[in-house]
This record gives structure tokens, sequence and C-alpha cells, in this order.
């Protein structure tokens, strides 16, 4: 029985969270630090998040094959990368998508813009 049918608990999945990367953290950093753990797609299982204005925040999501690769990568909780220590969380599934989904550069395009105008004229209509 796989993670997704155990107690109706559909959205837990093998997800762990990172916080602390340098900005410069790459996807092959983040494999390197996760040495020995299966990522699910290699490093299309690294979800960075970014802040509003598509700078990185300093946290992923990544995407584990299974519960003794959770456990390795909680082993690395407050390891070093480069000079930054890193810490390690477990996360779920549902947590990963919501946030990844509206981080900075991830965010879904819809073809809707938006164009903020400031300094116009009071009297200004929509066709000036």
């Amino acid at each position: 029985m796989n993670n997704m049918e155990e107690g109706g608990q559909e959205d837990i999945g093998y997800i762990v969270r990172v916080r602390g990367l340098p900005w410069a953290a790459t996807h092959d950093d983040l494999e390197k630090f996760l040495e020995g753990c299966d990522i699910v797609g290699g490093t299309g299982g690294v979800h960075f998040t970014y802040v509003r204005d598509g700078r990185p925040s300093g946290e992923a999501y990544i995407e584990l094959a299974g519960e003794p690769d959770v456990e390795k990568a909680l082993a690395r909780d407050k390891h070093n990368i480069g000079k930054r220590y890193v810490e390690v969380f477990r996360s779920k599934k549902s947590e990963m998508d919501w946030v990844v989904k509206r981080s900075g550069p991830n965010q879904p395009e819809d073809g809707d813009a938006v164009v903020r105008l400031r300094g116009l004229p009071f009297g200004c209509s929509k066709e000036e």
C-alpha cells in the first residue's frame, strides 16, 4: 500500500522543505547536499520558492521517493551549504503545491496582465 492510500492521508507524500539556502543555490547544489537521497525526477523534484519580485526566498521543497529518503534528508538538518547552515523539515505535498504555486516566477500564467499607471490626470479616460 502506498502513502496515498494509508488512512486517507492522500496529500502527505515524501516531501521535505529546506530553509536557509544561499540565494545562489542551484538544483545541483541541493542534489549534492542530499546525496544518497532519491529525488523524484532528479532536479525536476526540486522546487525553489521566490519572493514577490522574483528573487529566491532561500527555501525549497524537494520530492523524495520514500520514507527512508526523508529520514536521510532530515539527518542533514543544520548541515552547511557553503557558509550557510540549512534547516530541513518534513512537509506535505499540499503545502508544497500551495507555496510553489503562489511564489514569484512560478505563478501560473493566465494571460492576464496588470499595468499600474501613476500620475494620470483625474479626468483621463480609458481611451486616452
